[in-house]
């Protein structure tokens, strides 16, 4: 495939629609737009990367797809498999109450922050958003639409704090919660609430409302990943047989919403092998 030879020529457009990259910070636009897919789902968790397909879909070759897999790799979203290429990283139900433990402790201090420096015009467009969101009927598109919704609020969250290293930090850990659970543990309908909970405290210019507010938001997701965690290390469970070995971590995903379809129907260009090895905890 031929890449593009200056910063102003493009590639054709894809099979799939999606326009090839640009060839200025090549490697950067490409470690986005996986990124990305990885959020979205359409790289899921456990997934073997087919990157013949992936870099024919994005319309570049073999050497900035693989280094953006490799950082990708350093970021913990992808795992390097030797001889075997990559994967999407799958987290054990350990893993995802660390990660909301983390995201307990620093999405309320960007929301505090937010709230001494957000303008009310913005508060007061996040609070019609979110009320929009309310009346919406539960379907899959609705759905998508709150995972987007939500995922930019908190992005927006940690901008508006003004501090980069907070910024740095809530980054990873958002992303993964996206991809992991695709946005929450929890109906998407009970958090819509707590959104505009949160955002009456940036209205009012409140920090103490604004973070109490978001550990009020987060607090259940981690209580339901504890509690499933909990139930997982249980030997004497009633509610189901267990094996010679007793149930393990990876057992409690059972508990959990399922992943997007990793089948190779879902994503026929890009599924590979699908098969793939028990989640275990770091």
């Amino acid at each position: 495939m031929k890449l593009p030879t200056s910063s102003t020529d493009i590639a054709t457009t894809a099979p799939d629609g999606l326009a090839a990259i640009r060839h200025e910070n090549l490697d950067e636009k490409v470690y986005d737009r996986i990124r990305a897919m990885v959020a979205d789902g359409v790289l899921a968790p456990g997934q073997r990367v087919a990157q013949e397909a992936l870099a024919a879909r994005l319309g570049v070759s073999r050497t900035p797809l693989v280094n953006a897999l490799k950082r990708l790799a350093q970021d913990g979203l992808l795992r390097a498999i030797p001889r075997r290429g990559f994967r999407v990283r799958e987290l054990s139900t350990l893993e995802l109450v660390q990660l909301f433990e983390l995201r307990e402790r620093l999405e309320p201090l960007a929301a505090e922050l937010a709230a001494l420096r957000i303008t009310p015009d913005e508060a007061q467009r996040m609070a019609d958003e979110w009320r929009a969101m309310a009346s919406l009927p539960d379907t899959p598109q609705a759905h998508q639409t709150y995972v987007e919704r939500d995922r930019a609020f908190h992005r927006r969250l940690a901008e508006l704090s003004g501090n980069p290293f907070l910024r740095a930090a809530m980054d990873p850990v958002s992303m993964m919660a996206a991809a992991y659970l695709h946005g929450t543990p929890r109906p998407w309908e009970d958090t819509v609430p707590d959104h505009l909970a949160v955002i009456d405290g940036l209205r009012r210019g409140d920090p103490v409302a604004s973070g109490a507010a978001m550990r009020n938001h987060i607090a259940p997701s981690l209580a339901a990943l504890r509690q499933t965690l909990t139930e997982a290390e249980t030997p004497d469970r009633p509610d189901r047989p267990d094996g010679p070995d007793g149930p393990n971590v990876s057992d409690a995903q059972d508990a959990l919403p399922p992943s997007p379809d990793t089948s190779p129907d879902a994503s026929p260009e890009l599924a590979g092998d699908t098969s793939h090895e028990p989640p275990k905890a770091a």
